[in-house]
């Protein structure tokens, strides 16, 4: 195919990341409401949930060709939902050592992009019962390779 296809590349990247992490439920865009965070046990098995990102110019590079053949960026944001702080960053280093420098279709590399974060979610007595786990990648896009 020609031109630019996201989401070639971001099917690229589930298939990559089930096969790596079998034991994990992995949801894509799962919005955490807090209605659904409510209903969450603290039994809950961990997942992980890949929000991905839109597709943005590249500093790297405008082209001569028109911004058709421009570089782009995209990314994504992978969240992993434990029931324990140490779940949670015992899973998201699995993550990070599989997933930083992994080559998307053999070409581009995932980067990490910003720090990493670790959130409580309360329930109605004020006690934490679910924590979350999110850290952000990037990745280069362009047409030719696509």
């Amino acid at each position: 195919m020609t031109g630019l296809n996201l989401v070639a590349v971001q099917e690229s990247i589930l298939v990559h990341v089930e096969t790596t992490f079998p034991n994990y439920t992995i949801e894509e865009d799962f919005v955490l409401d807090d209605e659904s965070i409510l209903k969450v046990s603290n039994k809950v098995k961990p997942f992980i949930v890949i929000k991905w990102h839109g597709l943005r110019v590249s500093p790297l590079g405008a082209s001569f060709g028109g911004p058709r053949q421009d570089g782009y960026v995209s990314g994504m944001d992978m969240v992993v939902v434990a029931p324990t702080p140490k779940q949670c960053r015992l899973v998201m280093n699995m993550i990070l050592e599989e997933l930083i420098g992994w080559k998307v279709a053999d070409l581009y590399p995932l980067t990490l992009d910003g720090a990493g974060d670790l959130f409580a979610s309360s329930n109605n007595e004020s006690k934490p019962h679910l924590y979350l786990s999110v850290n952000s990648f990037s990745f280069q896009v362009d047409s030719n390779a696509l």
